[in-house]
């Protein structure tokens, strides 16, 4: 597992293959300079005290610019420090239905 809570704060593991702390106080701080994902470029959002931010910059802004692993373990983190209004935006074919999946390189060039 990528994350484990250690004295109220989560290790959080990190993309150069590290571990880093991440306490509630150091999101509720990161909160308040991260900016809200009006150009709906991001997937997985977080909402708290009324702002719905990207988990990923959330997270990297509370770890001081760190990169967590990904996307999963940033959102990770945040549950188990209690943040639960997490939301994943799907995309779906528009013929089939059925969910897409993405690489990378292709998620950088779609629109919602």
């Amino acid at each position: 597992m990528n994350v484990r809570v250690v004295a109220k704060a989560v290790i959080v593991s990190l993309k150069d293959g590290g571990h880093a702390p991440l306490r509630r106080i150091d999101v509720a701080e990161a909160l308040l300079d991260t900016a809200e994902d009006r150009e709906r470029k991001y997937d997985v959002l977080v909402q708290i005290a009324g702002k719905t931010v990207p988990v990923i910059t959330l997270v990297r802004n509370a770890l001081k610019g760190q990169e967590p692993t990904n996307t999963n373990t940033a959102e990770m983190v945040l549950r188990q420090l209690g943040f639960k209004d997490i939301f994943a935006r799907r995309r779906f074919d528009k013929e089939t239905g059925e969910p897409l999946r993405f690489t990378r390189p292709q998620l950088k060039n779609t629109t919602i």
